[in-house]
């Protein structure tokens, strides 16, 4: 786990300007050689902060979050609490299981040992925890690095796949994961893996059973909560940007704004879809399985 006495800020290279003459009026001595990615670093007896040239300011020490509160007038966030990458590890995570509108998108990254700090320095956590804006631009950054792979499987193919597998949704997750992990398993750079950790979704023997054998061979491991996992975080960022840019782009193609979740907006979107072009058209952006289908009038 990250030292609970290091924090995370994203800041401009305008405020960080500032937060810097700021130190230096404050007395922090500056690095001569600044961490590698770092822009610029500092320190007080009880204090370090390191400003990468990602944009995060990151702080640590006994009195980390009282030089946040000096310096930002704000109270930061904890740092990405991450698990240690022991072999190199293909991580899996899902968007869109629960959106009404929009498709599923099922995302797996390769993460190597001692990529750990790389990836807090991108800003990689569990996507939920993101704005849009944010998942895009650390999204960017991951691809750039990672070994990876993004299943996106749109409204109709998902209704689809939801009724030949019996309307059973983790049947259709493990299939979903399943081709993910194998896609960046085919890669020339994903064949150094040695495991698989994937978001639990469902009893192991479920993705098991679905999985080819190059993965099959692999330790697999499903937990709860498996975003702590720097794979299973990049994976979620990856399915978030996808998810985002595939519900605007549906949106675009027929005309009509959706929104994210299953709650009021969405119902809303819906309604205007129905209205322009019937169920048809609903089923193009839509999980027809969803209750909010037949809540809008279309069942």
């Amino acid at each position: 786990m990250a030292d609970p006495a290091t924090f995370t800020v994203k800041l401009d290279r305008a405020r960080a300007d500032a937060v810097r003459a700021a130190m230096e009026d404050g007395g922090w001595r500056f690095d001569a050689a600044p961490p590698r990615y770092a822009a610029w670093s500092a320190r007080l007896p009880t204090a370090r902060a390191v400003y990468y040239a990602s944009g995060k300011l990151v702080l640590q020490g006994k009195h980390a979050a009282q030089a946040a509160e000096e310096f930002l007038g704000e109270a930061p966030r904890p740092a990405f609490a991450r698990v240690a990458v022991a072999v190199p590890t293909i991580g899996s995570d899902e968007v869109g299981k629960g959106d009404f509108l929009g498709p599923l998108v099922v995302a797996a990254a390769l993460v190597r040992p001692g990529q750990e700090a790389l990836i807090e320095e991108y800003g990689v956590r569990d996507s939920k925890t993101m704005r849009d804006r944010e998942a895009a631009s650390v999204a960017a950054l991951v691809r750039q690095t990672l070994p990876h792979a993004v299943v996106t499987i749109l409204p109709p193919r998902y209704n689809q796949l939801h009724e030949e597998m019996g309307r059973n949704l983790n049947r259709l997750l493990a299939w979903a994961h399943a081709r993910a992990l194998e896609d960046v398993l085919e890669k020339p750079e994903g064949r150094e893996a040695a495991a698989l950790v994937v978001d639990r979704f469902a009893e192991s023997q479920k993705l098991r059973q679905v999985l080819l054998p190059l993965a099959r061979a692999l330790p697999l491991e499903m937990r709860p909560r498996a975003e702590d996992h720097p794979a299973v975080a990049a994976a979620s960022v990856l399915a978030r940007d996808a998810f985002l840019e595939s519900l605007r782009r549906l949106g675009a193609e027929i005309g009509v704004p959706l929104a994210k979740g299953s709650g009021h907006p969405a119902d809303l979107a819906a309604r205007r879809v129905l209205a322009k072009g019937g169920r048809d058209l609903l089923a193009r952006v839509a999980k027809m399985h969803f209750r909010n289908a037949a809540k809008v009038g279309a069942a």
